[in-house]
Formats: structure tokens, sequence, C-alpha cells
């Protein structure tokens, strides 16, 4: 590596702005052992480390078919719009390397050429956009959604023209030969390095394990970037999900399809009815779950009170109507697949809803989403356990498996370790670990402010003394500040405070859709932006744009929520203190993802302002200060003042 890394090395030599580090090339080797010699291999690498290229490099030198996964879609287009580019001009020519998304990024040229044929669905807002994507369709070589930057990011016309997992025809579709999805899979099968999302990974993952399908080609090892989202991600593949648009979907599909295949009007007669019958069941679950009373998308658990307001008998005469279904459609479709697609749907729903109902696996946890807007809900069963599912799905059966982030260990004993992580994902002591520190001078580059005389986040008092402290700390930013908020309850009276005492432009998370906040943010310099938990990670402002981060109280989770209540249970009937063995740790991730969004280069400085006291006046607060960056810290409002005298 250090051929690569090292001074006057290939890198240094082909890029002018290169500087040898020695963090970089520590990562590179340790990365490049594991590959070479197949085994395991956390790093937690500091924002600057340059850990993308410590890990691609090898990648790319092993000759192995390697699976880069991410946790943003920003980190994946860096990585195929900026770094491969580079690499393939500078060092590695014949490097093959491909993006794969998720199938509702691409558009499914079966749905598009119906939905071009049927007029009478479009409003006139999408028939105007139909006929530029008619345009695009014409031209694209991809099919990719993010190339047709003028689409709305929640447009529900896409939704027509994609396919879910459960929509696709597969090999039997007439347009099989031309799927855009089908051809990245084909270039995917016979790249170097393919990158995707975790999503998407633990997608295939499930899928392949259970021997159904595969949407990734095979791989030797795979590196994922951004880790320390893992457990949630793998939790939701490896559960099963019933969701009320999922039959609604199903029935708008048959509507579509089953006229031109059918031509009986007893068949076509008994088909609507059975549809207008499951309708009807839907409305009567969702009033069994109380779903108008409860609010939109919390997670609530699937309890006996759920099962005592008849929930029970209703998932079970809804159950039957799907199986129904599928047996008035099955005689037709083997003549047809998209009657046969219809079939298997609905044995599928059936399934996924009893499954759920019974509510019979112990490692389980039963919670439901409602969407009151549309009266819909999302069922789960979600295991509580994800260490044997990672160990015995990827662990022993992928010769390398690395995982970084820049926030992948917690605190333990007073210093930051792997433990937490690894006790979660399965990993044994044989696997490799490499902590590397941030390159950043946070000695002179940041301070970090905690009030001090300050009320607890459970005061009523909280909410006005951080508005009248905030105000004054983003008049001496001159704005320039990002507002990180636990809830949403408190980023709308803060926001609500501020606007009565500021000046600067507020953007507030919720009133446009994020893509748009963000661009908004970094374009007008002295705006603050007011944000919950989508924007603690993932987002890189660089530069003026953001000179204070600020952070209303430690990210906990709620207790009460229905799989963190599971998980803490479960912990705690093994014998092992919750608090301090998952809820600590995973607020002290949180915490310093962040913080993370403060410094962002060597060239930035600013101010981290945290108004939870509870940092000090907890003994659990010095666990968190430990795993932050050593950046000065000050109780004293007048010190944050005088950094941005000097350096605004």
């Amino acid at each position: 590596m250090k051929r690569y890394f090292g001074t006057n090395g290939l890198l240094e030599k082909q890029l002018e702005h290169f500087e040898s580090r020695p963090l970089q090339l520590q990562m590179a080797e340790m990365v490049s052992r594991c590959l070479g010699n197949p085994s395991h291999l956390l790093v937690e690498a500091g924002t600057g480390t340059g850990k993308t290229w410590a890990y691609l490099i090898p990648a790319i030198l092993s000759g192995k078919r390697v699976l880069i996964s991410t946790g943003t879609k920003t980190l994946q287009d860096q990585i195929l719009d900026h770094d491969v580019p580079i690499l393939k001009r500078l060092l590695f020519p014949q490097l093959r390397a491909v993006c794969l998304k998720g199938r509702r990024n691409y558009l499914c040229l079966r749905r598009f050429a119906q939905f071009s044929m049927q007029p009478s669905l479009w409003n006139p807002e999408q028939g105007s956009q139909l006929k530029r994507l008619q345009q695009w369709a014409g031209a694209t070589e991809t099919g990719d959604r993010a190339d047709i930057p003028w689409l709305p990011d929640q447009s529900q016309l896409w939704q027509e023209l994609t396919a879910s997992g459960s929509q696709c025809l597969g090999s039997q579709c007439d347009r099989h030969g031309s799927c855009f999805l089908t051809r990245i899979r084909r270039r995917a099968a016979e790249a170097d390095l393919v990158v995707v999302n975790h999503h998407l990974f633990f997608a295939d993952l499930a899928l392949r394990n259970s021997g159904i399908v595969e949407l990734l080609p095979e791989y030797q090892a795979v590196v994922f970037d951004e880790a320390h989202q893992l457990e949630d991600i793998v939790a939701l593949y490896y559960g099963v999900q019933f969701a009320s648009f999922a039959v609604r979907e199903l029935g708008q599909d048959l509507a579509h399809s089953i006229p031109a295949a059918v031509k009986d009007p007893q068949v076509l007669r008994a088909v609507q009815d059975q549809l207008n019958h499951q309708n009807q069941l839907l409305k009567q679950l969702y009033t069994r779950l109380d779903g108008s009373r409860t609010g939109s998308g919390k997670r609530i658990a699937l309890d006996d009170a759920a099962a005592d307001r008849g929930f029970t008998a209703a998932t079970a005469e809804l159950s039957e109507a799907l199986k129904h279904l599928a047996a008035t459609v099955s005689p037709h479709g083997e003549q047809n697949p998209e009657l046969d697609n219809a079939q298997r749907r609905a044995v599928e729903l059936s399934g996924a809803l009893q499954l759920i109902a019974a509510r019979e696996e112990p490692n389980m946890i039963y919670w439901y989403e409602p969407y009151s807007k549309t009266a819909d809900f999302v069922l789960h069963a979600t295991p509580i356990d994800t260490a044997p599912i990672f160990r015995q799905e990827l662990l022993a059966k992928t010769p390398s498996v690395i995982l970084t982030s820049a926030t992948l260990s917690a605190p333990e004993q007073g210093r930051s370790t792997f433990t937490f992580i690894k006790q979660r994902l399965g990993f044994g002591e044989e696997s490799s670990e490499c902590l590397l520190p941030s390159p950043f001078d946070f000695e002179h580059q940041t301070l970090l402010y905690v009030p001090d005389a300050f009320p607890e986040p459970q005061h009523p008092d909280f909410c006005p003394r951080m508005i009248a402290a905030a105000a004054r700390i983003i008049q001496q930013s001159r704005g320039r500040a990002l507002f990180l908020f636990t809830s949403y309850r408190n980023l709308h009276e803060v926001a609500d405070g501020l606007r009565e005492r500021l000046a600067y432009p507020l953007l507030v998370q919720g009133e446009r859709p994020k893509r748009a906040l963000l661009g908004e943010f970094k374009t007008t310099i002295e705006s603050v932006l007011l944000a919950t938990y989508s924007f603690w990670e993932g987002i890189d402002v660089p530069g003026e744009a953001l000179s204070c981060v600020l952070i209303d109280k430690l990210p906990f989770e709620v207790p009460t929520d229905p799989i963190v209540k599971a998980r803490l249970d479960h912990l705690g009937q093994a014998g092992k203190n919750p608090f301090y063995q998952y809820q600590v740790p995973r607020a002290a991730i949180h915490l310093k993802q962040g913080v993370g969004r403060l410094i962002r280069n060597q060239n930035d400085r600013g101010v981290v302002v945290i108004f939870d006291i509870r940092l000090f006046s907890k003994s659990y607060g010095k666990l968190f200060r430990q795993t932050l960056p050593p950046m000065p810290l000050s109780r004293d409002l007048g010190a944050v003042e005088r950094f941005f005298r000097t350096s605004v």
C-alpha cells in the first residue's frame, strides 16, 4: 500500500493536492490484509482520514469482486461520480465499477407503456410530466430516476411507472430483454466494484439465503461504509411486513390487467366484488388498530389490547379474503404472467398477515405504524436480536466483511471500544479492529459549549431558555447554523421562538423537501437550518455556510418505542444493564454523528453547542464527553462570542 499511499507514492505523484497521510495508509494496509487473507475487520476512521480511498484502492487491487455498501445516497454518488472516475483516469484504466440501486429507482417499461395508454388515469400535471418522460425514455440508457432532476422528490407519477419487487414479472415480462434493471444487473455481474446501499444489500441477502432469487451478483467481499446503521437495517429485512397499501396496489394492478385477460363476466364481477370486500376489511382493520387516534407514523406495540379490539378476527377474515382472491385468479394465471404475479402476491400477503397476527415467535417484536392521512397501516414482525442473523447469514458465509464509519465505537469503561457494535452484530473475538482518530486540529478549529445553570430537558423552562440562548449564539455566528433536534415538538417550538428573534432565513424540516432545504442552506450563507434525525448524519456542508451546530439534548431513543423496549427487555432478561449496554452506546454514536456535521475539512472552524446539562449533572455524561472529538470545552457563553469574533 505504500506504493500508492506513501510519501512520493503514486497518489502524491499523480494528484496535485494529495498529501500522504499515515492514518490513511494504516487503514489501507489493514483492508488489504483482510481481503488477501479472508477475515473480518472493523475500522473507525474519523472525518478527514480519507477512508473511502483507503478501502477502494485495496478492493480494486485484490482482484476480487467487492461490494461497497453505503448508508447514504450522498456517499454513493461521491464514490461513483467523483472517486471512481479519478482512480480510473490516473491508476486503473481497466476498472469496471457499477452502481446498482433498488428497483424503484428504474423506469419499468411495461408499466410505463400501460400507464401511457390509459389517459383517463392522468391528472393534468401528470399528463404534462408524462410527455417529458416519454422524450426522456426514448433517449435514456439507464432508466435511472436520478437523471430526471425536474421530477419532484415524492412524485406519485414515478410510483406508477416503476415496479416493486412484488410487481415485477421477471423473465416472464415481455420487456425483459430491454429492461433497465436487467441491463444494469448484467453490467454488475461483470464489474470489479459494485456499489449499493445497505437496504438493497440486505434485501438481496434475505432473498439469496432463502433460495428465492438473487438481486446482486456473486461477491467475495463486502465493505460497509456508514456501518453504524446496520443493526436496524438487518432487523427490517429479516422481519415480516404487511402493508395495507400493498393490498390496494394489488387491487389496482388487477383492475388494470384482468379485463384484457379474462372475458368471463362472472369472473370479472367476482374479482371486483372481492376487491371491494378487501377494501372494506382494510378499513375495519385500521379502525381495530385504533389508527385514527394514535397519530401518524408512530410505532405502536401490537399487544393483547389490539387483539381485544377484534384485531385477531379482522386479520383472519382479511387473510381468508386474500386466499379466496388468489384462488379466483389462479386458473387464469397460467396463460397470463400479470395474473400469475397477482395470484402469488395475494398468497404472500395472506401468509404475512397470518404470521404477524399469530404473534408466536419469541425472538420477534410485533408492532404497527398507522398513517391517519390515508387511513393506511403497516404491520411488522421484527427480530429483537440481530446478532445471530448477521453472524449466520453474512459473517459465516462471506470470506471478508469490513465495517467502517466515523462513528463505529462506543464508550466503555472510560474509553472508546468496538464492544457494542460487535455484540449487536455477532462478531467474534477473531475479527480485527482499528480506531483511527480524525487528523483535524480540533483544539484550534472548534469550541464545545455546554451551558451552566440551565434547566434539564424535561423542565418546562428548557425550551424557552434554549430559544433565548440559541438566538444570542446565532446572532454571533451570523446565521450559518444547523440546529439538530431529537423531537418535532422541540423543533417547532424553537422555530417559532427564533422567528420572533432572528432576521436570518430559517429553514425548517417538514416545510420543504430535504434536498431543497439542504440546497438552499448551502447557497444562502447566513441561513439557519432546523431539523430532526434525518439531518444528524449523511449531510456534508463544508466551508462558511456552516459555522455552528446546535443540539437540543442527548439523543436517547424513546424507551417506550416497541423495538427499543423489546431490545431493553431482552438485555435485562440476560442479566445485562440495558441503559449502559444499549441506550448510552446508541445515543453516544448518534451524538457523534450530529457533532460530526461541523468540521468537514482542515479549513473549517466553528462551535458545537449542546444544551443538555446532563453531560455534567449525570454520571453517564462523562461517557458521552469521552466519545466526542477533543474540542476545547467552555460553559461560559462569553467564550462562544469571543470565538466568533476571532473567526467570523
